[in-house]
């Protein structure tokens, strides 16, 4: 049985936009509350039981209104409800979320500041020049989600199943779609070409908008863009759905199987998603990261929270601090295998 990596990133697109959490959307305010936040203190957290006793900064490396803003936002709306303080949202934007995840390494690991976290952010320094990061910069937190991604072909491909796409990738002809260079993407491509023997050509796009776009007018055979960001092309009729990657059917694509359910051997057991989740800095005192766990643990089982994340396409999938810290090691090793076995140029 084929094993399960969670190694896909980001985010599903939502129409609207979600209110900030306690401290407005804007990103010139929320780099100004944060700021005055981390003023107020240079000490780490309080082993006394009082932590936490003011505002909590979390950081989200890419920008407003992108999918890992939106989901952080709609979560610590919740979560700052059971810490009893506000959480306020810093989007802090550049290097492909690199500069973000610096500034938080470098803060004080006090327990009030964190940042959003994705899949192979711990792998950052091998796949970005210049990160002074690495695995051991970030103490893990929790994961929030594990979101599948579909798999949508050309209607001029001819593709109409998982077997007619592992025969297109029999030459190393036929165009996937990467929703940006050395992403979540990318490896999602990887694991199904190990799984099948095949190989694809990669086409880079800069989200999965304009990969989806390309493959509704021909231009490209293959994406995987999240389910929320092709259901519109999908219930147009203009891209064929093949195959969901997480090893249950999506509530927002119930018809489409699984990769899983397709019958090919080789991808029995298949399931790749995208993990998202939260780090502080390391060294951040235990208490601190405990008592951050288990109110994300409680606001993924508000129900009113739920509703609103499968709503916005989020699929909920929760890990407390003592898994996430186990899962976190082995996600690295499986996401570096593949950054090592691949030519990561282009």
């Amino acid at each position: 049985m084929k094993k399960k990596w969670m190694v896909l990133a980001a985010a599903a697109v939502v129409a609207g936009s979600l209110a900030a959490c306690s401290g407005g959307s804007g990103e010139t305010n929320a780099n100004a509350d944060a700021q005055a936040a981390g003023n107020q203190s240079d000490t780490q957290a309080p082993s006394d039981g009082s932590f936490p006793n003011k505002t909590i900064e979390m950081i989200v490396p890419f920008g407003a209104g992108g999918g890992a803003d939106i989901a952080t936002r709609l979560i610590c709306s919740y979560a700052e409800k059971e810490l009893g303080q506000s959480i306020v949202i810093n989007n802090v934007t550049g290097g492909g979320g690199t500069i973000g995840l610096t500034q938080m390494t470098k803060a004080n690991p006090d327990g009030y500041t964190l940042a959003y976290f994705a899949s192979t952010n711990s792998n950052d320094d091998l796949l970005f020049e210049g990160v002074s990061y690495n695995k051991d910069s970030f103490a893990p937190i929790c994961q929030f989600t594990a979101d599948p991604h579909i798999i949508v072909a050309s209607k001029k491909s001819g593709i109409t199943d998982v077997q007619g796409l592992i025969d297109a990738g029999s030459d190393g002809k036929t165009l996937w779609g990467i929703g940006g260079a050395w992403t979540h993407w990318d490896f999602l491509k990887m694991e199904f070409e190990e799984a099948t023997g095949t190989n694809y050509k990669r086409l880079v796009y800069e989200g999965g908008a304009a990969a989806i776009n390309d493959v509704a007018s021909g231009d490209c055979t293959v994406a995987t863009p999240f389910v929320s960001e092709a259901l519109a092309q999908i219930d147009a009729g203009n891209v064929v759905p093949i195959a969901i990657t997480s090893s249950e059917r999506n509530e927002l694509a119930p018809d489409v199987p699984t990769l899983a359910e397709s019958g090919i051997e080789a991808l029995d057991g298949f399931s790749s998603t995208m993990w998202r989740g939260f780090v502080a800095p390391a060294g951040t005192p235990d208490e601190a990261l405990q008592k951050i766990s288990d109110a994300f643990e409680k606001a993924c089982a508000d129900p009113e929270f739920q509703e609103k994340a499968k709503e916005a396409g989020l699929t909920i999938e929760f890990m407390g601090l003592n898994d996430f810290k186990v899962f976190y090691d082995e996600n690295h090793d499986s996401v570096k295998a593949y950054i090592e076995g691949a030519n990561l140029e282009g």
